[in-house]
């Protein structure tokens, strides 16, 4: 059920998410990261459309927070359990079903987004669960 504290976790989440993701992607691993992007050229935009990007991060904070609620967290480390295993799923998913359909990246790129993607989840994951629980 999406009540006050669930808004409050997914606000949360998010922002962990976006400054995580924000700090990791761009000046820690973002030489990696381009030079392990495949054969496709052209598909990273040069300047990103922070919209975008803010909507996509908003709908994966609610869909970890509600992920969380339903597994019913009881503390920040059960969060960041939960979301670790969370993101290494999506990740794994997403990463080898784009392996399997496009060139946009390699198989380098894609383990080491799986370790990012953890981590990343799991901070989101602790801190969704310690705004779920105040409630």
């Amino acid at each position: 059920m999406i009540n006050k504290n669930c808004i409050l976790a997914t606000l949360g989440t998010f922002a962990t998410m976006f400054v995580l993701g924000f700090i990791i992607y761009q000046p820690v691993l973002g030489g990696f990261f381009a030079a392990n992007a495949g054969t496709a050229t052209g598909v990273i935009k040069e300047n990103p459309v922070f919209w975008q990007i803010v909507v996509g991060q908003l709908c994966g904070a609610g869909l970890l927070v509600t992920v969380l609620s339903w597994k019913g967290v009881e503390s920040a480390a059960d969060g960041f359990k939960g979301g670790a295993v969370f993101g290494l799923l999506l990740s794994l998913f997403y990463g080898f079903m784009n392996l399997g359909t496009m060139n946009t990246t390699t198989m380098n790129a894609v383990l080491v987004d799986v370790v990012v993607t953890v981590v990343m989840m799991g901070a989101a994951g602790a801190v969704g669960a310690l705004v779920l629980k105040r409630g």
